[in-house]
């Protein structure tokens, strides 16, 4: 891991413990998508998106894609102020929202990798996560 990835990851622990990255419509989900994140059909990933964990509505499907329009421009503007990658800011946002966002009984991804269940422990994180939590 390079210090300047584990600068980004302390940028993105204070961007988000400001709001900066989940802005208000950011962060804002429908009764319908949080519905989806409770049963499993949605879930975070270590990108710092949003992915479709099963078969979701058109409505779940279109709100996801806002979501995720939002996460884009304010990772965006972070990497700009940074000096960084828009995917660096996104995955070290993923790496913080894996150690302390995504609660008992909700799925996450890493990677490619399979959705997995959170449970009790805390998530395996990716190892360029170190310091992340």
């Amino acid at each position: 891991m390079t210090r300047s990835f584990i600068m980004i990851v302390a940028g993105a622990a204070v961007a988000l413990a400001s709001g900066f990255v989940m802005t208000a419509p950011a962060r804002a989900q429908s009764g319908a998508v949080a519905s989806a994140m409770a049963a499993g059909t949605v879930g975070e990933q270590a990108d710092g998106y949003l992915g479709i964990a099963g078969s979701v509505g058109a409505d779940v499907r279109s709100e996801v894609e806002s979501i995720n329009i939002k996460r884009r421009a304010a990772y965006t503007q972070l990497a700009g102020q940074r000096g960084v990658t828009v995917q660096d800011v996104a995955a070290a946002t993923g790496c913080q929202t894996l150690s302390s966002r995504v609660k008992t009984g909700q799925v996450y991804r890493i990677g490619a990798a399979a959705w997995q269940t959170k449970g009790a422990d805390a998530i395996a994180l990716p190892s360029y996560c170190a310091n992340a939590g």
